[in-house]
């Protein structure tokens, strides 16, 4: 499975800086023909059954884990759904979660394109507003004004080298939203443009399929010294995965466990998720 698909979400409430100004109207006519295609694309769909597919996922988790923050440490459900189109390449999504505490709560975007099965890139539309009122929260606001939104947009590129041991790396760049920080010279509000980078490789394989992964990722800003992960640059994601398919009452759920290291936060914390459809 590819790592940025396994890693929809977002970021803590820590992760926002400083306040900058953008024009909206652009970044909602944007979406407003991204939904306009995606409904085009389903009505295609109708006549055709062969011609594409929607599909939906829900997933129950202790807490929830991404690029080495603990975006929330409550129980939390997310669900996605997607539509892929007919050459099975493209895939258009939506992504929400929210902890039974009520304490985070998420609605993110994305589409991705398959050129191969080595390599896909994608664009994704982060939108994190936990820590604002619900009242005050404007999804389509991409300034870094932290009092109205939580969004920012990441552009990835995954690659998966063949072999016994397929390596996968992903990298990706934050364009916009919360990634921005008063330059302490100059005192303006400067924009971190944040690189992420992931390796991830298997490593163990048991008899009934069960599999380890190992991952690193680290990140670093091109042009300050402050990114989107930490105060510079630094490992930000360091651990394992154990999945299996769990055996309850005749039907095969998929479940994993994650323990994650950030050292540049110095914190740790374990996920355990089931895919429940």
């Amino acid at each position: 499975m590819n790592i940025a698909k396994t890693n929809q979400s977002s970021f803590t409430k820590a992760t926002v800086f400083g306040e900058s100004k953008m024009l909206i109207n652009p970044v909602k006519s944007i979406f407003a023909l991204a939904i306009f295609c995606l409904f085009g694309l389903s009505s295609e769909s109708v006549a055709n059954e062969n011609a594409a597919r929607w599909d939906l996922r829900f997933d129950l988790k202790t807490n929830h884990l991404w690029h080495g923050f603990i975006v929330t440490d409550g129980v939390m459900t997310s669900g996605e759904l997607t539509y892929k189109t007919a050459d099975n390449k493209t895939t258009f999504g939506l992504w929400g979660g929210g902890s039974f505490n009520g304490e985070f709560k998420e609605f993110t975007y994305f589409a991705s394109h398959q050129f191969s099965d080595q390599l896909f890139v994608e664009i994704v539309n982060h939108g994190n507003h936990s820590s604002i009122p619900a009242s005050n929260v404007d999804i389509f606001d991409y300034s870094s004004d932290p009092l109205k939104t939580g969004n920012f947009i990441d552009l990835g590129l995954g690659y998966t080298f063949e072999g016994d041991m397929p390596i996968s790396v992903y990298y990706s760049v934050i364009v916009q939203g919360v990634d921005s920080f008063v330059d302490a010279d100059s005192g303006k509000m400067e924009r971190a443009y944040t690189n992420y980078i992931e390796i991830n490789a298997p490593v163990w394989k048991g008899k009934d399929g069960e599999t380890v992964d190992v991952f690193i990722g680290g990140a670093f800003s091109p042009v300050q010294e402050k990114n989107f992960y930490s105060d510079s640059a630094n490992i930000n994601n360091l651990g394992l995965t154990y999945k299996k398919q769990l055996k309850v009452a005749g039907y095969s759920l998929p479940v994993s466990a994650t323990a994650m290291w950030n050292p540049a936060l110095n914190h740790g914390a374990l996920q355990v998720a089931v895919n429940l459809f």
